[in-house]
């Protein structure tokens, strides 16, 4: 013969829920009562103080709260700003702060090849353009150019002579000489610009060379 057990749930009632129970169920009088008997405790102090019911801060007596009260100066046409934490800006997997650098936020680092081309794109045509993002690509860590004329007007079946033009411009921009195959050149380019606003002396070149 099996005897079936059918297991059964039965609350458990704490002695912490039961007082709570009791509280509940007393009225306003009653409940008073039960504070001034606890009162009775010399460890207990009755602290008498206002909260505001919005932002439950501390009021003073006979008053009203000192930030809910304060009239609103925002207009309507006026942004509103978000702050974000910083931990949203630097997600990591323990949540942890310590992968949280001291420094702020600080904005991508642009390239030479991208600098240089966003301020001469304005002033090559579009086949120019390839050509001269060819030539910013063969720049070194120095910003000197290491590919031969020649070698690109073959590769895009130009007239080196165009090639020298483009290069020409990509040397008129910021930082100026880039694109050069030597300081000296750079140096040249410089000397040259420089002489459309301010005098230089005849013999500055011939000192570079």
């Amino acid at each position: 013969m099996f005897q079936l057990q059918h297991p059964q749930i039965r609350p458990v009632t704490t002695a912490h829920l039961a007082q709570t129970m009791t509280l509940l169920n007393q009225t306003v009088d009653e409940l008073y009562e039960q504070i001034q008997k606890e009162l009775t405790n010399p460890a207990l102090e009755l602290v008498e103080e206002h909260r505001c019911p919005t932002c439950h801060r501390v009021m003073p007596n006979g008053g009203m709260c000192p930030v809910c009260s304060r009239p609103s100066t925002q207009a309507g046409d006026e942004p509103v700003v978000f702050v974000s934490p910083r931990e949203d800006f630097y997600p990591s997997s323990s949540g942890s702060a310590e992968n949280i650098p001291d420094e702020p936020l600080s904005p991508a680092v642009e390239d030479l090849p991208t600098y240089v081309l966003r301020q001469i794109v304005s002033d090559l045509e579009a086949d120019d353009r390839k050509i001269a993002a060819y030539l910013l690509t063969h720049l070194d860590e120095d910003g000197f150019l290491t590919v031969p004329l020649n070698d690109v007007a073959r590769y895009f079946h130009v007239l080196p002579s165009q090639v020298e033009q483009i290069k020409k411009v990509i040397q008129r921009a910021d930082p100026l000489g880039v694109g050069s195959y030597t300081p000296q050149e750079a140096l040249l380019v410089q000397l040259d610009v420089l002489s459309e606003t301010r005098y230089v002396p005849a013999l500055s070149g011939a000192i570079v060379r």
